[in-house]
């Protein structure tokens, strides 16, 4: 077998998980798959095969993590998969410490990598990481997710001129470029970052 795969590792109590968490800031990655987005951070997987400290089903709660453990949180082409993502948002804030960054990467509702994967559940815009804060809207109170928005932003692909366009039509205005550019000049994924308040 080739390929830089992470050595299977041993899998962690909650208690462990949190005797480790005291001894500083702890990452959690939240769908690792074969591969960590930082040194040292717990992955959680549904397969065995991936080699994640805690292997679970992350649409069943609650995930067996303890509370405020984690100073940053990694949900990296995760939350598409979610069957409840407002859910999913409520757990990540209650396993996450005061102050915590949340890094969470999606497939754009435009990209074709949104459908080509039977598995996803949700397609995603940059505005719907405001329904995770605890913002009121102009005619309805969200989720309350308790999260704090600290930036949004599309990636794009290689492709200079027409890449490279979508990109910085979206830099000027992400609700312009949606509403009138996302099916012509597709982006790949969403970024986004937030910060648990508790």
């Amino acid at each position: 077998m080739t390929g830089a795969r992470e050595p299977r590792a041993r899998e962690m109590t909650e208690d462990e998980i949190r005797q480790k968490a005291r001894g500083g800031a702890l990452a959690l990655d939240i769908g690792c798959g074969l591969r960590r987005a930082e040194p040292g951070a717990i992955g959680m997987d549904w397969s065995p095969e991936s080699g994640a400290e805690v292997v679970w089903d992350v649409n069943r709660y609650p995930w067996p993590l303890p509370e405020d453990a984690f100073a940053r949180i990694h949900m990296s082409h995760i939350i598409e998969h979610l069957e409840d993502p407002v859910r999913g948002m409520r757990e990540a804030h209650r396993v996450a410490r005061n102050g915590a960054e949340i890094f969470i990467v999606t497939p754009h509702f435009s990209s074709h990598n949104s459908y080509t994967d039977p598995t996803h559940r949700h397609h995603f815009a940059p505005a719907t990481f405001e329904y995770f804060t605890d913002r009121e809207f102009a005619t309805f109170i969200g989720p309350r997710c308790g999260f704090e928005l600290l930036g949004v932003e599309l990636s794009f692909g290689g492709n200079v001129l027409l890449d490279g366009l979508g990109k910085r039509i979206a830099k000027r205005s992400l609700k312009w470029y949606e509403r009138h550019c996302a099916w012509v000049l597709p982006a790949l994924d969403i970024r986004a970052r937030l910060r648990a308040v508790k």
